[in-house]
């Protein structure tokens, strides 16, 4: 697995167990997503990102059985990668937006220009920092929304992971 597929993977895996630990899980299972970043919904198949992002990107296996695609893309102004996660079945599963182009200073500046972009949008969220980490999470009928920045001697990272109903439920 290339480094940079190794960090996204460890950002995904990341999320989805502060989801679990903290309860932030959707009742209902309504298949949108309001993601500032992607067009896409939860209901969208691989045909439709081809569609909409085009076919310049990288994969890996996602941690949900099937395959994670990565295109580049800018957000809020700031360089990183959309990575779109599906299923074994084919289903989208989540979608994440992660920076990885600068030092633990940059990755801050990053999390609180997101952090407050994504409070805009969907109010004040969960924050649960720890030493060397942020992390900040909604929960909501769309799926879950995990903000997350990691910050060691091997790797400053920071994503934001919107969550399918499906894949909420699934960490009860």
């Amino acid at each position: 697995m290339y480094p940079r597929a190794k960090r996204f993977a460890l950002i995904a895996l990341l999320s989805v167990l502060l989801a679990a630990q903290s309860g932030c899980i959707s009742e209902n299972s309504k298949s949108e997503t309001v993601c500032p970043f992607s067009s896409l919904t939860f209901e969208s198949k691989v045909e439709d990102m081809v569609f909409t992002e085009g076919e310049s990107y990288e994969t890996y296996d996602s941690i949900y059985k099937g395959t994670t695609y990565t295109y580049p893309k800018d957000y809020l102004g700031y360089p990183g990668d959309v990575k779109y996660m599906f299923d074994g079945e084919g289903n989208l599963c989540n979608i994440s937006w992660a920076y990885t182009k600068g030092d633990a200073d940059s990755v801050k500046e990053v999390y609180e220009a997101v952090l407050k972009d994504t409070e805009s949008i969907r109010g004040e969220g969960i924050r649960d920092d720890g030493i060397g980490n942020y992390c900040t999470m909604w929960k909501g009928d769309a799926g879950s929304v995990v903000l997350s920045g990691v910050l060691t001697s091997d790797v400053t990272v920071m994503q934001i992971a919107y969550m399918s109903p499906d894949v909420s439920k699934q960490t009860k």
